[in-house]
């Protein structure tokens, strides 16, 4: 399998994106009483519809809040993803340095071998044809080559370090294929509560919209000096 970290370029765009989307809109949430103030200088019944018609505009700024809310909860969501492909991207980092220690000491696993080889092939004994020779060496209190006994060279320490970087390579291995997977199925997760929960409120706003128009448009149909005097905004569509 091909390891490739995350390339979390596009959801830091996202991220930054959905703050800047829900700081605009409690931008535009602050608090105004004009609308009711302005009311004080009618004569009933205006002035009470006016006030009726402004709680009820107050009504639909907290439904909007609450999905601004949810705009934010949803970010915390896509924030968990972003941790968990930091996550794999660490254990991506610490294999690629693995495999390049487990790659140097397999080199100097193979030259170790090497250079015991030519020292073995440099201790092999010398044949002459004059048996004299070896004789002489012999009477001499000699020793001939091959009778020398070279110290072998210990193999110990590099073929530690090579099983030693053979078992951190297999243990970053499994620890990244349980990374891969938690980041597979938190994405999956995350995307759908966080998606799911700015649904459900936009649904709620939307609905809540639709209710307290109706309640302004009602609160519109005022009585002045006996009559009916209509300021009603024409809703078939909503009504239908």
């Amino acid at each position: 399998m091909v390891h490739r970290p995350a390339d979390s370029r596009l959801l830091t765009n996202l991220l930054t994106h959905e703050k800047d989307y829900a700081k605009s809109i409690k931008s535009l949430l602050s608090p105004s009483h004009a609308l009711s103030a302005y009311a004080a200088a009618c004569a009933p019944p205006l002035s009470n519809a006016l006030l009726q018609v402004s709680t009820a505009i107050g009504g639909a700024d907290e439904a909007l809040g609450r999905y601004a809310d949810a705009v934010e909860e949803c970010r915390e969501q896509l924030k968990r993803i972003k941790e968990l492909e930091e996550d794999v991207g660490v254990v991506v980092r610490d294999r690629e340095i693995l495999v390049t220690r487990l790659i140097k000491a397999s080199k100097s696993q193979k030259n170790l071998k090497s250079s015991h080889r030519d020292s073995l092939q440099l201790n092999l004994p010398i044949h002459t044809e004059m048996g004299s020779a070896s004789s002489l060496s012999l009477s001499s209190g000699f020793s001939s080559p091959s009778q020398t006994q070279s110290m072998p060279i210990s193999t110990t320490a590099p073929s530690s370090k090579l099983s030693a970087a053979q078992a951190e390579l297999q243990a970053c291995e499994t620890t990244l294929a349980q990374k891969e997977r938690a980041l597979q199925l938190g994405r999956v997760e995350a995307l759908k509560e966080g998606l799911g929960m700015r649904c459900r409120a936009l649904m709620e706003c939307g609905w809540l919209w639709a209710e307290v128009g109706k309640e302004a448009l009602r609160a519109l149909e005022v009585s002045q000096d006996g009559k009916c005097f209509w300021l009603r905004v024409r809703i078939e569509i909503l009504t239908e």
